[in-house]
């Protein structure tokens, strides 16, 4: 990559932040090293280890290297027979433990769910067998201790020993020399202990005088029937300080044997939290992955500068797929230089392996390098100016560009010129942004300049994104293929940039229309306009047209939405209506049916009592049948009424050609469900058909050939769909919904049913949990709620109940 360039984009200041959020010095070197890659394969791994350590962090919040250490200079010197002090061991122990720790944690991970932190746990040595020989030796403090060693226990014994019998001898002295000292304590001096001893009274203590005082009024003397006792004393301190050098050298070489392996343990922590630094680090600025090509295809929807603060307006930008050149005009402070350098971040993040700060679903492609020429690089020193600064930077891109092309330019000798041909027109895969491309000379020789460089890169089809000023680029841009015009957006009754990036509408400078605003005489604008000439006063009034036609396409676009979402509020209340009729339609039928199922019970027994009496030959059998007909009639006037359903349109793709054959699945038209075909008349006009507990005979115009996948998918669609009057016989409904770990296409459909219940149960609002991780889940959960007819808003839950983890939602009444 261009290191220039790199610094330009300010890339090293994202390093420094996610170096911020590493654990230890090793962790940290490697994020400051990080350089964006070219290869896709390496780009893809790189941003696969971030998406699983930023799920890991969803997982265990708590996760890190719990106190790691760069001990590889403690381990060369341990393998060279050097001796490690008690705080290098404690070092040592320290960074033993975080790998034994990670290695486990990682152990226990669902090798499908986080396949790349998997492997790197199971390759990370543990050592715990100097884990406890080092907690045998040493304190967290650093202190050699008793179980060191027997024979370091011993030793400590008897100083223990020897000391309180000196102390006590000490004691009994003070005593018997009072008047002579000048306090009645004890001190030491050269490591032996002495007693304060008034100069005049020298005579009176026999020892030997180890120090004095600064005024010579006191001695320090060693009573000379104690010399043996700190004799004694000082022989076990160096015993025990003997023993303690040996214990530290047999440690010290156990670590030596092992030093390649911690080192590998110390080299596989700093991956695993260098890892977490990244994904850190995108949580922190709510970024997402993006999705990675190598097509020169870039799409950011949404895209922040990740360096910028406060409110800050998002970006969208596309370039690659229709047009490989952008020429960004519009005026100063507008956002131009923003844009560019948002795309070019972005770009060398993502091939960092790091997420960007852009919509989940953007997309970026992989360079062979990035060139920017972006500020102004006047040189005092060097005698240059601006204009000559930016044309040096250009001449270095330019010239590294060709020689790129001619190192991956394969030998044609003896090729066809049609051969020759297809390796001139092959795109040469570098990204190049300009910054203000040919200012800083004379506008008309700039602006020629500036469509000689864009032509040159046009040719080589290099993707470029280019700013500037000049009326000349805005046509260049409207007159060549792939090449296409964008603007930043300008308030002129605000006097104000909104920041707004517009691709296909180039963009105005707006000077002599700010110049009218703030109240500047109007002869002297009809001046300027004179003197603008009239092909830029035509560019002018062409924008403005523009512009102009922009505005009622949007006003358009609004009114036409707000009149379909107004169409669809009265086709759904219409419906409502429409199935309260049936409703009362069928209430009505329904109690007629009762009433006819009364008097035929009522015929029925009178039946009984006729076929009695015609048995007894009091009544004739005409008057038997007549009752059998009534009976009959009343019969098919309690067959029951089919509740209504959710309108349902069969697509073509559904239905099935040929003839109907007994034993197909079929739709009734009329009463819009599936039924199995039983039976059809001889002249095949009329088919029988069992639609659950009912057998009819209908016509086969009303009915249609089904696929059975189609059935099957119906029933569920029904189930759902199903409007249900009565809302006491629906189990409850949960106040939220948990989707945490579910395929995105799952989620959406139980979604879909969750709400459809809940509105049916008049709730006003409800919880869908749906987890942070990648961001996926969450992303999709809230597209589908923004179109969703049954959601009127929806937020982020409080810290409290969820924050980014959680959606709630307002339903409709």
């Amino acid at each position: 990559m261009h290191e220039k360039s790199i610094q330009t984009l300010e890339y090293p200041k994202i390093l420094e932040k996610v170096a911020r959020e590493a654990s230890f010095s090793v962790s940290k070197d490697l994020v400051l090293a990080l350089k964006p890659t070219s290869d896709i394969d390496e780009a893809r791994k790189r941003l696969a280890y971030t998406s699983e350590a930023s799920a890991l962090i969803d997982l265990n919040s708590d996760i890190s290297v719990q106190g790691a250490h760069e001990i590889r200079p403690l381990l060369t010197r341990a393998a060279r027979d050097g001796v490690l002090i008690p705080t290098d061991l404690v070092q040592v122990l320290s960074t033993t433990r975080s790998a034994i720790h990670v290695a486990r944690a990682l152990e226990k991970l669902n090798s499908d769910t986080f396949p790349l932190l998997y492997v790197l746990g199971a390759d990370i040595p543990q050592r715990p067998q100097i884990a406890r020989r080092i907690e045998e030796t040493v304190n967290e403090d650093g202190e050699i201790l008793d179980t060191a060693s027997p024979t370091l226990r011993k030793v400590r014994f008897d100083i223990q020993s020897a000391n309180q019998r000196l102390q006590e001898r000490l004691r009994t002295l003070v005593r018997e020399f009072g008047p002579a000292l000048q306090e009645a304590i004890i001190t030491t001096r050269n490591d032996r202990f002495v007693v304060p001893v008034r100069s005049d009274a020298r005579g009176q203590v026999r020892g030997i005088v180890h120090d004095q005082s600064s005024s010579g009024a006191t001695l320090f003397v060693e009573p000379i029937v104690i010399v043996e006792m700190n004799n004694r004393l000082r022989e076990l301190q160096v015993e025990e300080r003997q023993e303690i050098e040996r214990i530290l050298r047999v440690l010290s070489a156990e670590i030596g044997k092992e030093a390649e392996s911690l080192t590998v343990a110390v080299e596989l922590l700093a991956e695993f939290d260098f890892h977490l630094a990244k994904a850190r680090y995108g949580r922190m600025t709510r970024s997402s992955v993006p999705r990675l090509n190598e097509q020169g295809i870039i799409n950011l929807r949404n895209a922040r500068h990740p360096l910028l603060t406060g409110k800050v307006v998002p970006t969208n930008f596309h370039i690659g797929r229709d047009f490989s050149m952008v020429i960004i005009t519009g005026p100063n402070t507008g956002g131009k230089t923003v844009a560019l350098k948002t795309v070019g971040l972005l770009t060398l993040m993502a091939q960092a392996g790091l997420h960007i700060l852009a919509d989940y679903d953007s997309e970026i492609s992989i360079f062979q390098n990035v060139f920017a020429d972006i500020g102004d690089e006047q040189s005092i020193e060097q005698n240059l100016s601006t204009f000559s600064s930016h044309l040096s930077r250009i001449i270095e891109i330019l010239k590294t560009i060709e020689e790129g092309r001619k190192r991956n330019r394969p030998d044609l000798r003896g090729k066809l010129g049609e051969e020759i041909v297809q390796r001139q027109t092959r795109p040469t895969n570098v990204l190049v942004l300009f910054d203000e491309l040919g200012a800083g000379t004379d506008p008309s020789e700039g602006s020629a300049l500036a469509r000689g460089i864009l032509t040159f890169l046009l040719d080589r089809h290099v993707t470029t994104v280019a700013t500037t000023h000049y009326t000349e680029l805005k046509a260049f841009a409207h007159e060549q293929k792939d090449v296409v015009n964008a603007s930043v957006e300008f308030d002129v009754e605000t006097l104000s940039p909104t920041y707004k990036l517009s691709i296909g509408l180039p963009g105005r400078s707006n000077a002599l229309a700010i110049a009218q605003r703030l109240g500047l005489d109007q002869r002297i604008i009809r001046g300027a306009r004179r003197f603008l000439g009239s092909a830029g006063v035509r560019m002018e009034n062409l924008l403005e047209d523009l512009q102009s036609e922009r505005k009622v396409a949007e006003d358009e676009r609004f009114n036409a939405n707000m009149e379909r979402v107004e169409a669809e509020y009265q086709r759904k209340q219409l419906e409502t209506e429409r199935h309260d009729l049936e409703q009362e339609r069928i209430r009505i039928l329904n109690e007629a049916r009762a009433q006819a199922r009364r008097e035929l019970d009522t015929v029925l027994i009178e039946l009984a009592k006729v076929r009695t009496e015609v048995q007894r030959g009091h009544v004739s059998r005409e008057q038997l049948s007549n009752v059998r007909q009534r009976a009959r009639d009343l019969e098919e006037k309690v067959v029951p009424v089919p509740e209504p359903r959710r309108k349902h349109v069969v697509e073509p793709s559904d239905k099935l050609d040929g003839p109907l054959q007994i034993g197909d699945t079929v739709r009734v038209l009329s009463f819009g469900q599936n039924a199995d075909l039983v039976g059809l008349s001889a002249d095949r006009s009329e088919a029988e058909v069992q639609m659950g507990a009912l057998r009819l005979r209908v016509n086969v115009d009303n009915i249609e050939r089904i696929s059975k996948r189609k059935a099957s998918s119906d029933e569920k669609q029904y189930v759902r769909a199903q409007i249900t009057t009565d809302i006491e016989e629906r189990p409850p409904v949960d106040l939220q919904l948990d989707i945490r770990g579910w395929r995105v296409e799952d989620a959406l459909e139980e979604l879909d049913t969750y709400l459809n219940d809940a509105v049916l149960h008049g709730m006003g609002s409800v919880r869908i949990v749906h987890g942070k991780g990648t961001g996926a889940l969450r992303q999709a959960v809230r597209e589908t709620l923004t179109r969703h007819p049954l959601a009127k808003s929806f937020v982020t839950a409080p810290p409290q109940e969820g924050g980014d983890g959680a959606t709630i939602v307002k339903l409709l009444a």
